[in-house]
């Protein structure tokens, strides 16, 4: 697993409490921002000499080893820690310390020159909302690399202004979030709870959204031609004429352009299905989202009906109309990489894309025409149909 962790001063904090021979050049560095660097090399390397000989790993020196080692303890399988340093000398400092002290033990990177945040800073509450936690976010997105089951983030260290940034994006991403309270032993993961885009959102701004990810320069006289409502003004960033993304913003956008939403019938098997199963439940839904979108880029098919038309015409031995039937408009997808899966599905091709609406699955060796026969009297007896949405990486 990889381990995503957020790196701050707590180190040095730690050492000051018993020892005060870096005081002065602590308080020196305490406000120097990562790009003097250079200019400070002699009195980082001064600490970070006393500090080697100082911090041992596995023992509580300071908020990242503790966290570290507990997440170490509690997660199976080999860990990874990448340190995110914000834009200071002395989390630098103490992010190059940790390397040296924690890869003693574990696999633990640290490059500055990608993981030092640029803009994530206190002194400039603008800079560290329009640049630090845009940067801190677009850092994630792309150590991850879409893999978000085998990535953790531990905001233990840091910031605490990151905390609420970090946990939309976890709870958004699935991604598991680790925590320990100050002044305590017990590492804490959050709970993950159903959070999605509302979607219609994007449907209704959608054209609006991709300007504002660009920036608009004369957002007053863009408001003017494209009015926009409370409802999507959290996700703004304003300042004199000029508008874009916020953090928060660009958390939803990248979630919008590189995922698609399915929406799953309630009370179908999905919802208490083992987090196996799940997996390559999804992994089908992911090939037919996948195969449709090649159907419809070549050919040419720009709405729900052409869609439908087209899948109507399919032999029943295709695989996106596999069998007869459900119902109207509802298809059943035989998995070609999950061979024992079917699908029940309905496409949808709304304005901010293709959709899918997942009525029902089987999975193994099964009758076909005696799952036909049960899946139509489920839809007879559910009557109007509700659905809980989830999102999934596109393909």
């Amino acid at each position: 697993m990889l381990v995503i962790t957020t790196v701050g001063t707590s180190m040095l904090e730690n050492y000051r409490r018993e020892h005060h021979n870096i005081d002065e050049d602590y308080l020196y560095l305490k406000d120097e921002p990562a790009s003097n660097w250079k200019n400070n090399e002699r009195r980082a390397a001064k600490i970070q000499k006393a500090l080697l000989n100082w911090v041992r790993p596995g023992e509580d020196t300071c908020a990242e080893i503790k966290s570290i080692c507990k997440i170490r303890q509690q997660v199976t399988g080999d860990v990874v820690v990448r340190l995110l340093a914000t834009d200071t000398v002395l989390s630098r400092l103490v992010a190059e310390i940790l390397e040296q002290v924690m890869g003693r033990q574990m696999q633990v990177i640290f490059e500055p020159q990608k993981d030092i945040i640029k803009g994530l800073q206190v002194w400039d509450r603008k800079l560290f909302e329009r640049e630090g936690l845009v940067n801190l976010i677009a850092r994630i997105e792309e150590l991850s690399a879409g893999n978000y089951e085998g990535t953790a983030i531990n905001f233990t260290g840091g910031y605490k202004a990151l905390i609420p940034y970090l946990t939309i994006m976890g709870q958004l991403y699935n991604l598991p979030l680790y925590y320990i309270f100050e002044d305590t032993d017990e590492l804490i993961k959050l709970p993950q709870v159903p959070v999605s885009i509302n979607w219609g959102i994007f449907e209704k701004y959608s054209h609006v959204i991709a300007d504002l990810a660009e920036g608009i320069y004369d957002w007053p006289g863009y408001k003017l031609r494209h009015p926009i409502e409370e409802d999507f003004q959290a996700c703004i960033w304003e300042e004199n004429n000029f508008a874009e993304l916020n953090a928060i913003g660009r958390i939803f956008w990248s979630q919008y352009r590189n995922y698609f939403p399915v929406e799953i019938l309630k009370g179908s098997p999905y919802a208490d299905d083992t987090s196996g199963n799940k997996r390559e439940v999804n992994e089908a839904l992911a090939e037919l989202y996948g195969r449709l979108m090649r159907v419809i880029r070549e050919n040419g098919l720009d709405n729900t009906g052409t869609l439908q038309a087209f899948l109507n015409f399919l032999p029943d031995t295709d695989d996106l109309r596999h069998g007869e039937k459900p119902d109207r408009d509802k298809y059943i997808f035989k998995s070609t990489r999950k061979s024992q899966i079917r699908l029940v599905y309905t496409p949808l091709i709304r304005p901010y894309g293709l959709s899918l609406q997942l009525f029902g699955y089987v999975r193994g060796n099964f009758d076909h025409k005696k799952y036909i026969k049960e899946f139509k009297e489920q839809m007879e007896a559910i009557g109007t149909p509700s659905f809980t949405t989830i999102t999934l990486r596109k393909p």
